[in-house]
């Protein structure tokens, strides 16, 4: 069983500070952790992770915390008209990312920056060799523990990855329902209004910002599937972003996401039910990609639609429409980047193996509860 007052207690003693910032995040950390004690059924490994995890993202919110305090310049920091990435897993969203984040005039929050980006006592600006280390070690100790990962993300401890890792550290955050069994959290997280994270977003990338000089040049494009369901909290305290959608049939890109999350659970569950996992998926993912449908409709100036077999045909002509919607011109220097980029991470991450009745999912269910998807985006 974890102890919530306990991991606390042992952040503040690792960075001996005890200001945790906003109260209505230590609620949902309350709720995650009353969630996994009653209905995770974690095995030992699985217990150990979650501990050695939340305390960490603790200590994160403590050093951060007092960075703000110390610096208050940081939330100077302007971020002006992000570029965010949103869409399933599977959908091309993350090699779009990557390309976008190849261009020398774009910065995008790397992994070990979501894992690590409060700055160490004793750390300088501009040198995070200490955090990024850490990091390292993490994305190797993922890929042991499950292999298979690697066939459905692209993991790269020094590659662009989704910021919902940043809003892990508000406690409002998808991601711990996608490798443990949390019903009641995920109700919780569903029910809040979610403007207190994103605000807290925010903050954390202006920390980022700052912490790297020269950073506060360049454009920051983000991306996640987390933002699907929270689009319009997003444009709330991003009013000028320009949100790029990517789009596949559901009925490739749901099975592919329950799988994603059944290896996960593997190395850190007693049991788990594939079924269960369909049915909590199946169903939250038809709900925030209506959701962001509605959002998208009323606000179609800060959208764009990307096709996945259009991305996947020839990314590089895409991208010039993708370029002409942020506003910026497609150099010569952007698309030797991406070309780049593209050369590098040509080689193949493997065969993933998926299907609907794997996780109790019937094509009609995919038919019915996306319908208004479908007909607008894949037909």
């Amino acid at each position: 069983m974890l102890n919530p007052q306990a991991l606390i207690d042992a952040a503040k003693k690792q960075t001996n500070l005890d200001n945790l910032g906003n109260p209505i995040f230590l609620e949902g950390f309350y709720n995650l952790v009353d969630s996994i004690n009653k209905e995770a059924d974690l095995n030992e490994i699985g217990m150990q992770a979650q501990h050695h995890r939340l305390i960490g993202i603790l200590a994160n919110m403590l050093r951060i915390e007092q960075a703000l305090i110390l610096n208050p310049e940081i939330v100077h920091e302007k971020i002006e008209a992000p570029v965010v990435i949103v869409g399933l897993p599977r959908t091309g969203s993350t090699m779009t990312h990557r390309l976008l984040a190849a261009d020398p005039n774009h910065t995008a929050m790397l992994w070990w920056e979501g894992r690590y980006p409060a700055m160490l006592e004793g750390e300088s600006k501009g040198d995070p060799r200490e955090r990024m280390n850490l990091g390292k070690a993490e994305v190797e100790a993922v890929m042991q523990a499950s292999p298979e990962a690697l066939t459905i993300h692209p993991w790269d401890y020094k590659g662009a990855d989704e910021e919902i890792l940043l809003l892990e550290h508000t406690f409002f955050s998808t991601v711990p329902e996608s490798f443990m069994r949390l019903p009641s959290y995920s109700k919780w997280v569903e029910s809040q209004d979610h403007i207190h994270a994103y605000a807290q977003l925010k903050i954390m990338l202006q920390y980022l910002q700052w912490q790297n000089p020269g950073r506060e040049l360049k454009r920051w494009v983000l991306k996640s599937p987390h933002h699907l369901g929270f689009i319009d909290k997003l444009l709330e305290v991003f009013p000028d972003a320009k949100v790029i959608q990517t789009h596949r049939d559901p009925h490739k890109t749901v099975p592919s996401f329950c799988s994603m999350c059944a290896n996960l659970f593997e190395p850190l569950t007693n049991s788990y039910d594939k079924n269960e996992i369909g049915e909590h998926w199946a169903n939250k993912l038809a709900k925030v990609l209506n959701y962001c449908m509605r959002i998208s409709n009323a606000n179609a100036k800060n959208f764009i639609n990307l096709e996945f077999n259009k991305m996947i045909k020839d990314p590089i002509a895409e991208m010039n429409e993708v370029y002409n919607f942020i506003g910026e011109d497609f150099s010569d220097q952007a698309e030797n980047a991406m070309k780049a980029w593209k050369e590098e991470n040509k080689h193949e991450m493997g065969a993933h193996q998926y299907s609907l009745e794997e996780f109790g999912l019937q094509s009609s269910f995919i038919d019915v509860n996306f319908e208004k998807y479908i007909n607008q985006y894949i037909k």
